[in-house]
C-alpha cells in the first residue's frame, strides 16, 4: 500500500497550515496537446476594448474588432465570456452574421446541437470558413462549441453587400471578454512536423464529385464527359458518407496539400476497385482498371508548399474500402485523411436520431461512448464502460466505471441510441443529445501529482447503489481503500461528494482540469477550457493542490482515510 502514500515530498509543502481551503501550487512535468492554429497577435489592443491579466480582453458595447482580414481561407479559434444580456456578431467574410452566444447563423440554417450557454462561464468556439469559390457559395465548413459540432458543411447565401470583408466580431449590448485567439490561413486542420520530427499530412478540406456509372465498363477514364450527381466537401476520403449505391459508383477527391517538410513521399492505396492518386497533375500511383490486386504505391520528390491532390475512385465491385497512406523519406507509413480501421474515428450521426427520453426519475443508460467529443473524423476513444444519468432537462451526466471519472455532463435532451439500436452495426456509442462539457477523462484518482496517470490497474469499480430517488452511488477498491462517489443535479450543475471510507493511506482526488484555473475566492474556482466553476462546500480536512503543468492546470484535494470532499461544478 505504500505505493498510495501520499508523496512525502509534497506533505512539507502544507506542514504549515491547518486552513483544508487553502491552495498549494505544485509545478508538474504535464504538458497540454497543441494544435496547429497561431496566436492572432494581441499587442495592439483594439479601440474600445481593454487587456486584462492572461491576455484576457474586455469590452463594453458598443464595440468593434476586425479580428482577421480577409483570408482565402481561415479556421479561427477563441475564448469567450458573456453577460446576461450580451449581445455580438461576429461577421463571417463582414457579411454572414453569427450571433452570440446563441450562435444562430442568420437566414435559413438550422443547428445541429441545442445550444447551450451560461453567463459568466467560459465557452471555447472554433469555426472554419471558406469564401466564395467560382460558382460555389461562402462555406461554413464547421463550428463547434467547446467541441460540440453546430454547423457543418453550411453554404452560405444572401448577406449584405457582395465582396468579401474582413472577419469581424461587434458588441451591441451589454460586456463580452475575449481570450485565448488563434487562427491559421486555411478551412481545417493542415499538416504539420510535430516535436518528434515526424511529418503529419493532413488534408484540411476534400473537394468530392459524385457520379453514377452504369454499364460495367472496365474502367472510367473521362471524367469530363460525366455530370456529378452531387458535389461537396469532406474532411476524409469516406466512401460510405457519399455514395447511393453499393456499387458502379465513381468519385474525384481533389484538395489542396499543404507539405511542411521538402522530401521523398511515398503513397500508398489500399482498395480492392480501380483508383489513380494525382500531385500537381503527376501520376503517382496508378491502381487503375481491373484484376490489379490491392495495393499499390508510388513515390515522388515533393517541395515545401501547397500542392494539389486529387484520386479518383472506381467502385466497381467488391467491397467499399479506401484507404490511403504515406511515408515521408522511406519511413513508417501512415494515414492520409482516411479512416483507418485500428483507430476509432468520430463521424456524423448515422440515419435519424433515436432519443430516450427522461422525466422526474433518474434514467441510467449503459452504452459505449466516444470521449472525448471531437471534431467530426477525427480520431477519438470508444469508451466501453460507461454509463448515463439523466432526469428530467438535466443536469444529465455520463461517468466512466473503469477509472471513476466524470466524463461530461449537459442539459436539456437526454441521449441518442440509434447508432446502439439500428441494426447493430458500427459504432454502436451513445450520443449525448446537448452541448457537453467535457472533463479530462483521465482517473479520478491517483497516488501521486507529477503526471496525473492515464489509468489506473489497481482502481475496480464494485458496484452501485441506488438511493430513494434512484441515484446512484458509486463503489470502488483502490489497494486497501475503499471509495465512494455520489453525483446529484443540482440547480446549474452537479453536487458531488467523494469519499475515502477508510481501509488504506491518504488518496488524491481531482476536482477539475483545465487550460487555465484561477481562484476567485475560498474554496470558489473557475475553469477556462472546459469553462464551468467550481465550489468547494465541504473539506474538514485533507488539503487542496494546484498543479501547475504547461497550458495545464489540475486540481487536486488530499482525502485521508475516512473523510469526505463536497464541491459543486456549474456549467
Amino acid at each position: 500500500m505504500a505505493k498510495y502514500v501520499f508523496l512525502a515530498g509534497l506533505l512539507w509543502l502544507t506542514a504549515c497550515t491547518t486552513d483544508p481551503l487553502e491552495v498549494h501550487e505544485v509545478s508538474t512535468a504535464e504538458k497540454a496537446p497543441v494544435d496547429d492554429l497561431n496566436r492572432v497577435d494581441l499587442t495592439e489592443i483594439p479601440v474600445g476594448w481593454s487587456a486584462g491579466e492572461g491576455e484576457i480582453l474586455t469590452a463594453s458595447a458598443p464595440a468593434k474588432w476586425e479580428l482577421l482580414p480577409v483570408q482565402e481561407a481561415v479556421t479561427l479559434a477563441f475564448s469567450f465570456r458573456t453577460e446576461a444580456d450580451t449581445r455580438a456578431t461576429l461577421l463571417l467574410g463582414n457579411r454572414f452574421p453569427l450571433n452570440i452566444p446563441s450562435l444562430n447563423l442568420a437566414g435559413e440554417h438550422e443547428a445541429r446541437n441545442t445550444v447551450s450557454t451560461t453567463p459568466g462561464i467560459w465557452q471555447d468556439l472554433e469555426l472554419a470558413y471558406l469564401p466564395a469559390r467560382g460558382t460555389e457559395p461562402p462555406l461554413l465548413v464547421s463550428a463547434y462549441l467547446n467541441n460540440n459540432l453546430i454547423y457543418y458543411q453550411e453554404p452560405l447565401t444572401g448577406g449584405e453587400g457582395k465582396a468579401e470583408g474582413p472577419l469581424t466580431l461587434e458588441l451591441t449590448a451589454g460586456s463580452l471578454q475575449i481570450a485565448n485567439v488563434r487562427s491559421a490561413p486555411r478551412a481545417g486542420r493542415g499538416s504539420s512536423v510535430n516535436s518528434a520530427g515526424e511529418v503529419d499530412l493532413n488534408l484540411p478540406l476534400i473537394r468530392y464529385a459524385y457520379y453514377h456509372v452504369d454499364g460495367d465498363p472496365q474502367d472510367v477514364t473521362n471524367w469530363d464527359a460525366l455530370s456529378p450527381e452531387k458535389e461537396g466537401y469532406i474532411s476524409r476520403f469516406d466512401l460510405a458518407a457519399i455514395r447511393e449505391r453499393g456499387n458502379a459508383y465513381a468519385i474525384r477527391f481533389t484538395g489542396d496539400l499543404e507539405i511542411p517538410q521538402a522530401g521523398a513521399y511515398t503513397f500508398r492505396l489500399w482498395t480492392p476497385s480501380s483508383t489513380r492518386l494525382y500531385i500537381d497533375d503527376q501520376l503517382v500511383v496508378d491502381k487503375g482498371g481491373r484484376d490489379n490486386g490491392n495495393e499499390l504505391a508510388g513515390t515522388v520528390d515533393l517541395s515545401k508548399g501547397s500542392h494539389r491532390l486529387r484520386i479518383d475512385h472506381y467502385q466497381y465491385g467488391f467491397w467499399n474500402r479506401l484507404n490511403v497512406q504515406y511515408a515521408y523519406e522511406g519511413g513508417e507509413f501512415r494515414s492520409l485523411s482516411d479512416l483507418p480501421e485500428d483507430r476509432a474515428v468520430a463521424t456524423l450521426t448515422a440515419g435519424e436520431v433515436r432519443e430516450v427520453k427522461t422525466d422526474d426519475r433518474p434514467y441510467l443508460l449503459r452504452s459505449f461512448m466516444n470521449f472525448p467529443p471531437v471534431r467530426v473524423y477525427d480520431y477519438t476513444e470508444k469508451r466501453t464502460h460507461v454509463i448515463s444519468v439523466g432526469e428530467g432537462d438535466g443536469p444529465h451526466y455520463t461517468y466512466d466505471l473503469h477509472n471513476g471519472s466524470l466524463l461530461q455532463m449537459w442539459r436539456g435532451r437526454f441521449v441518442d441510441v440509434s447508432d446502439m439500436w439500428n441494426g447493430r452495426g458500427e459504432p454502436q456509442v451513445a450520443r449525448a443529445l446537448g452541448t457537453v462539457v467535457a472533463f479530462d477523462g483521465r482517473p479520478q484518482w491517483s497516488p501521486e501529482a507529477e503526471r496525473w496517470p492515464d489509468s489506473i490497474p489497481e482502481l475496480h469499480h464494485l458496484r452501485y447503489d441506488l438511493d430513494e430517488a434512484g441515484r446512484p452511488t458509486f463503489h470502488f477498491a483502490l489497494g486497501e481503500a475503499q471509495i465512494s462517489d455520489r453525483v446529484v443535479p443540482e440547480g446549474d450543475g452537479l453536487l458531488r461528494t467523494l469519499t475515502n471510507t477508510g481501509g488504506g493511506e491518504s488518496l488524491l482526488t481531482q476536482l477539475a482540469a483545465g487550460r487555465d484555473i484561477r481562484q476567485i475566492s475560498p474554496g470558489h474556482f473557475e475553469v477556462q477550457g472546459p469553462g464551468a466553476t467550481v465550489e468547494v462546500t465541504e473539506l474538514a480536512t485533507g488539503r487542496l493542490r494546484m498543479l501547475r503543468g504547461e497550458g495545464s492546470d489540475r486540481l487536486v484535494a488530499e482525502l485521508p482515510p475516512g473523510e469526505h470532499l463536497t464541491y459543486r461544478v456549474s456549467f
